[in-house]
């Protein structure tokens, strides 16, 4: 009775040794299952985060390139900073004139008044986008700048017309002179105002900038 009581306990605690020998071994080949299945995965994922890397550097050297002139939302941005230019420039010559090289600087300022107006009412008339869903204070932005843009038509316009009669009529009087100045610095000022509205509607709240609030060129055709 004896020797099958102890040939049963030793039979059992064989048994339970083998099964969890088994299992444990069973365990390890699920972990090295699983760890090979997630270095799979991992460099499954490496290899589509590195496809999709190369697409968008592919997509990225193909954007290197000039732009076309049809691919901006508005030629606004290309053509009012020659007007600014041009007009500051008309500023300085015309302040020097009243003292040294009286006639070229005469000369120079009416030439940088007539493409600075020219400028002006291109950017003014014919290239200024359309806008679209503006907030309240983004409208009244615009509205200062195109206020300010206005006024910069307006008055380069006048220097351009004072500056004609101040040569042909009264043959750069000194005080026709200082007149054609206070008339540029007037047009200056109201130029760079306009640049400053612009600038804030444009870098601090975000409208024009890759379109965004802006009609289309076919959109803005149509009206």
């Amino acid at each position: 009775m004896k020797t099958i009581l102890t040939l049963s306990i030793v039979f059992l605690i064989s048994v339970t040794a083998f099964a969890h020998d088994g299992a444990h071994k069973k365990t390890k080949t699920d972990s090295a299952k699983m760890e090979t299945v997630m270095e799979q995965h991992g460099n499954d994922h490496a290899v589509a985060g590195h496809v999709h890397d190369e697409e968008m550097e592919t997509q990225h050297v193909s954007m290197m390139k000039k732009a076309e002139l049809d691919e901006f939302p508005t030629l606004h941005p290309l053509v009012v900073h020659f007007p600014i230019v041009l007009l500051v420039l008309a500023l300085f010559t015309q302040l020097l004139a009243l003292f040294v090289f009286k006639k070229e600087l005469s000369l120079a300022t009416a030439i940088l008044l007539l493409f600075g107006f020219i400028g002006s009412l291109i950017a003014v008339r014919y290239v200024h986008p359309h806008t679209t869903g503006l907030s309240e204070v983004q409208a009244w932005i615009l509205e200062q700048h195109e206020k300010y843009a206005d006024l910069t038509l307006y008055t380069s316009l006048a220097a351009l017309i004072l500056k004609g009669v101040s040569c042909f009529v009264f043959k750069r009087k000194l005080w026709s002179e200082i007149a054609v100045f206070i008339v540029i610095a007037s047009s200056a000022y109201f130029i760079a105002t306009a640049a400053h509205f612009g600038a804030q509607l444009t870098h601090i709240e975000g409208v024009g900038p890759q379109g965004h609030h802006l009609e289309m060129h076919e959109e803005a055709h149509e009206h």
